[in-house]
């Protein structure tokens, strides 16, 4: 696995734990989900800050987003029961082919 890819991916990780902490904020009112959402966050970003040092800033931009969206629809599907809708489902299946045109040449 290519070594930008990898912090990419676990930045993206974290991203999607901040994004699922910040859900139980709103849900929750909690203040420490919020704190707990935001050092995801900047653990997550500080992952893709690093991989601009391998990577084109605006190609590791995309694939960040890319991964993080198609966590966050895996995940929200199971702890909170949404689902995209068709048309959604083919920009997620876009996403998936603009990432394999940014790596595979």
């Amino acid at each position: 696995m290519n070594q930008a890819i990898f912090y990419i991916a676990i930045g993206a990780i974290f991203d999607t734990c901040g994004d699922l902490l910040m859900k139980n904020w709103v849900l929750n009112n909690s203040k420490y989900y919020f704190l707990s959402g935001m050092i995801f966050y900047v653990i997550g970003l500080s992952f893709l800050a690093y991989s601009f040092t391998i990577k084109n800033i605006v190609v590791a931009s995309v694939l960040f987003l890319i991964f993080n969206i198609i966590m966050l629809c895996l995940v929200n599907s199971m702890f909170f029961s949404e689902s995209l809708n068709s048309k959604e489902t083919l920009a997620l299946f876009l996403g998936l082919i603009a990432v394999i045109l940014f790596e595979f040449k």
